[in-house]
């Protein structure tokens, strides 16, 4: 097989052609491996306040409003992201409540792994579940 080169015009050529794309209603779940189910609904209601929305011998749904996190169990599971640019979940709050979230990420010995960073308008911090799924908290005024 080859390929015809790519001469500057034609890029934007290809990307401004009307084509038939795939229409996506919207997102319905992120899929998130754990390695013990019961732990990991533990941390996301008990933690950051999700609800229960089902749970068998090999999945578990919790939600947020407007996310829902599906953990599917793999035996020995441990998240291999270590780069919070890679893969992360960012879940805003409100400033008054990040102070609270900090102290209450203390009280419940989670390691905060960096921050509170100030960042564009307000301040983030980054913490890991137990199965080490990197998640950020930040605010923003």
């Amino acid at each position: 097989m080859t390929f015809a080169p790519v001469r500057p015009g034609n890029i934007q050529e290809i990307y401004t052609q009307e084509k038939d794309m795939i229409l996506l209603e919207g997102l319905h779940h992120i899929s998130l491996g754990s390695s013990n189910l019961d732990r990991s609904v533990d941390f996301y209601q008990n933690i950051l306040g999700f609800d229960l929305l089902e749970q068998t011998e090999t999945y578990a749904l919790v939600h947020l409003d407007p996310i829902t996190v599906r953990f599917n169990f793999i035996d020995g599971f441990q998240s291999a992201i270590t780069n919070p640019g890679e893969v992360s979940l960012s879940y805003v709050l409100d400033v008054d409540d990040f102070t609270s979230a900090i102290e209450e990420l203390e009280e419940n010995e989670i390691n905060i792994i960096k921050g509170p960073l100030a960042i564009e308008g307000g301040e983030s911090l980054l913490i890991s579940d137990p199965d080490g799924h990197l998640i950020e908290l930040f605010y923003t005024e």
